[in-house]
């Protein structure tokens, strides 16, 4: 039986921010694999009004294009996006969003301006791309 995921707003943050309803500690490949599928769908699906709602899919078309470029690889091999917000961190406007695998990035070819770095500290997250855009940085991280 595969999960369905929703998303939930995090309702103590004054930034729009979303986290993937579903225990996907606990969910198989399989099952992220369904869902990061339909998450795809979505998004795909919005290109044409993007910002119809103050949702998940809105933040995601406020990334750059190559990082949305990698985030929809990404659910395409079935790597589940598990929370994307609004911070002030790294710069005031940044979107980050939080996947659930690493991205196997060693050798992977990153499209123009996408940067990839292995982080690997524990207190912290283990990699990241990232982009800029207008001089604000985006963020992708496992």
């Amino acid at each position: 039986m595969t999960k369905r995921s929703s998303w939930s707003r995090w309702p103590s943050s004054p930034h729009l921010h979303f986290r993937c309803s579903t225990n996907w500690h606990a969910m198989s490949d399989e099952e992220a694999a369904t869902i990061a599928s339909t998450s795809a769908a979505e998004i795909r699906a919005r290109v044409g009004d993007p910002s119809a709602a103050a949702d998940w899919v809105s933040l995601v078309y406020r990334l750059p294009d190559g990082l949305r470029q990698v985030l929809l690889e990404e659910l395409d091999r079935g790597n589940l996006l598990v929370e994307i917000g609004e911070s002030s961190w790294p710069t005031p406007r940044s979107v980050i969003g939080t996947m659930r695998d690493r991205f196997r990035g060693e050798g992977r070819t990153w499209p123009p301006g996408v940067v990839w770095q292995q982080v690997n500290d524990p207190r912290q997250w283990r990699e990241d791309v990232a982009e800029l855009l207008d001089d604000e940085e985006f963020l992708l991280m496992t």
